[in-house]
């Protein structure tokens, strides 16, 4: 009697036997000749711990300044041999940093230029944090530096391409200084004592640095050493003190709540309060009369919701053919040139 060969069902797990799935388990109750040759991953994992292993990894820390925004941000990037630079982290400091860098924040202020940052040194070198020059600028300010050096303050010589990255500008003149901001006064202070003569300029929205940089320059070419304002971060600007070439160091700073507030406190101490206007009718510049203590009130836009009985408003060129008069930094100049022939 012919035995009866024995025939294998083909089942649907017959695939099960020959793959296997990423993450799948493996049937501890199958066959052991369906299990087949377990998989072995450790040449995979040493192939790629190696690569890891002899890949060069580069990280550094930039830092950028917001000029218009008065704020810092912080850049991480790393690079791999082989691959492009990418940012990793970017923005303006964590609101989860300490107390104290924030305090940090808040106190100090980067300047740079040659002139603005000699003519700190000169007035406050105790206000001085950190310094950075080129090579070339640090031949020039040995007397910087030794004072530097004697006080155990951090300095860096660096190239151009570094400066620019820590001010955050191209004209950085070789130098640039971390400092503490300067002490503001109030105008109300300020007012309490007496003045036989005196004369200061009043900043009615005036919102651009280079403007506000070339006013505080020319308040210390003629020896004004009072500006009146609302904001007092208007002053605090790296560009606004650029443009000053070191004239910020010779101007106080006297904040008031609000415009309307300073003028009604300069009005009740005899100060003549000057306004500028284009309307053809307002008194001729030539035409007018300085008192021993006066306010020049110098706005980007009209302000003359600012005029009150008995101020004068005067129009420093009738022949003007423009719709716009002289910018305000150069009207500036114009009228503390009158103040200043008064005084002499």
């Amino acid at each position: 009697m012919n035995a009866k060969k024995p025939t294998f069902q083909q089942a649907d797990s017959t695939k099960r036997f020959n793959e296997r799935y990423a993450g799948e388990k493996q049937d501890k109750k199958a066959p052991h000749f369906s299990r087949g040759k377990k998989e072995d991953k450790r040449p995979f994992s040493r192939e790629k711990t190696a690569f890891k292993a002899s890949e060069k990894v580069q990280q550094r820390t930039e830092l950028t300044m917001d000029n218009a925004r008065g704020t810092a941000n912080v850049k991480v990037v790393i690079k791999r041999t082989g691959e492009k630079e990418k940012q990793k982290k970017t923005g303006p400091l964590s609101p989860r940093a300490p107390e104290k860098i924030k305090k940090n924040r808040a106190e100090e202020i980067k300047v740079y230029g040659e002139n603005t940052c000699l003519a700190l040194f000169a007035q406050r070198p105790e206000s001085i944090i950190r310094v950075w020059t080129t090579v070339e600028m640090a031949h020039r300010v040995g007397e910087l530096f030794s004072y530097l050096a004697a006080n155990k303050k951090v300095y860096h010589v660096v190239d151009n391409k570094e400066l620019a990255l820590v001010s955050g500008t191209e004209h950085h003149n070789g130098i640039c200084m971390l400092v503490k901001k300067p002490r503001h006064f109030t105008l109300t202070g300020y007012l309490d004592i007496p003045r036989q003569k005196d004369a200061l300029v009043l900043l009615d929205n005036v919102h651009n640095a280079h403007n506000i940089g070339g006013i505080m320059r020319t308040c210390a070419v003629y020896g004004v050493k009072g500006l009146v304002l609302s904001e007092a971060d208007l002053l605090n600007s790296a560009a606004a003190m650029r443009v000053a070439e070191g004239g910020a160091e010779y101007i106080h700073t006297l904040l008031t709540n609000s415009t309307e507030q300073g003028l009604t406190e300069l009005r009740e101490k005899g100060y003549q309060i000057v306004h500028l206007s284009q309307n053809k009718q307002a008194k001729p510049f030539a035409q007018l009369k300085l008192s021993d203590k006066v306010v020049f009130v110098l706005s980007e836009s009209a302000g003359e919701n600012l005029v009150k009985n008995h101020d004068d408003i005067v129009n420093l060129s009738l022949a003007n053919p423009l719709n716009a008069g002289l910018n305000v930094a150069v009207a500036a100049g114009v009228l503390l040139a009158k103040w200043a022939e008064k005084s002499l």
